[in-house]
């Protein structure tokens, strides 16, 4: 009776999708037993609610046109009135997600703050930054490192002249050290992905690359959460016939750089085709990691572009040894 009380004002809302109403059935039925449901603690009809509400409008960005970026404390305000809901339960609000819609392949294989990157909602709205011969709405920047643009004017950024290459790069250290010690010499387009780019950023590397249509390079942390990014990319770009190339990601620098990962390993990627299925295979079997800061960053077209032909970069010395 408890449990059934804890969510009548719940089930009574209207419109909610059959998804939802048997996440209640399921909630009720584990509370009944005096135990949690999807994290959410026995009895706890008021976060269920959040969660649900936040699981609907997550999935109504993700399959409506793309918007701009917004904060997480600010999505969750509008949504359920609550600024702090999204970020207490996060993982709760992603189990609701494929409990209540068809997740699709590509969803389950994210973590819950990537999932929810895919559908512009981030901690912060982050600017898009790039390196590069780029203008805004026509207008051409001062020379500098790189810029940053607003998501909400990305739409705007356009190639000026074409580069020789597309490289996107994970990690902030390492873009920026791959602008002041290689790119700035060439004739390179660098964008930072941010770790698993927004929807705004993904839109904007996938459009300048369709434009430039020159060898176009992923950059990042040799781990499971590298290979989703990688991937990411990679199904996105291939739609405009992009193919994306690993740079200083492969299995030979894994096996001799790499270190122990903490924690149990587990599958790290799907079994499709990709050009770094044999990495993620080997990450697998062999537990090893390895994050690309500790790497120099070298120009992915000064050598010979087949993966085992490229000399292996040497990492940066510890400084504390």
């Amino acid at each position: 009776e408890l449990a059934c009380q804890a969510v009548s004002e719940l089930r009574s809302q209207p419109g909610l999708p059959a998804g939802a109403a048997n996440l209640i059935d399921d909630a009720v039925v584990a509370w009944t037993r005096g135990v949690s449901h999807i994290g959410i603690r026995n009895g706890d009809g008021r976060t269920l609610a959040n969660v649900i509400g936040l699981a609907i409008a997550v999935s109504g960005r993700m399959s409506g046109d793309p918007q701009g970026e917004q904060d997480f404390r600010t999505f969750s305000r509008l949504t359920v009135g609550d600024s702090k809901a999204l970020e207490k339960n996060l993982p709760q609000v992603a189990a609701a997600m494929a409990k209540i819609f068809a997740s699709t392949e590509e969803q389950t294989r994210l973590d819950p703050e990537e999932l929810l990157a895919s559908a512009g909602i981030r901690r912060l709205p982050q600017p898009i930054l790039l390196h590069g011969d780029v203008s805004l709405n026509g207008r051409s920047f001062p020379v500098m490192p790189y810029v940053g643009i607003p998501p909400d004017c990305a739409g705007g950024i356009g190639l000026l002249t074409n580069p020789d290459y597309v490289l996107t790069v994970e990690n902030f250290t390492s873009f920026v050290r791959h602008i002041r010690e290689v790119a700035r010499s060439e004739r390179a387009l660098v964008i930072y992905s941010g770790g698993f780019p927004s929807r705004p950023t993904l839109a904007t590397i996938v459009r300048l690359a369709a434009q430039a249509q020159v060898p176009t390079f992923h950059w990042g942390d040799m781990d499971a959460g590298g290979v989703r990014i990688f991937q990411h990319l990679e199904r996105h770009l291939a739609g405009f016939d992009i193919p994306l190339r690993p740079h200083m990601m492969d299995t030979e620098l894994l096996r001799r750089f790499g270190k122990p990962a903490p924690g149990v390993a587990g599958p790290v990627a799907d079994r499709h085709a990709s050009a770094i299925a044999g990495l993620a295979d080997f990450l697998t079997a062999s537990g090893l990691v390895h994050e690309q800061e500790e790497f120099d960053p070298r120009s992915p077209i000064a050598e010979t572009l087949a993966p085992g032909e490229q000399k292996a970069p040497m990492p940066r010395p510890d400084p504390l040894q």
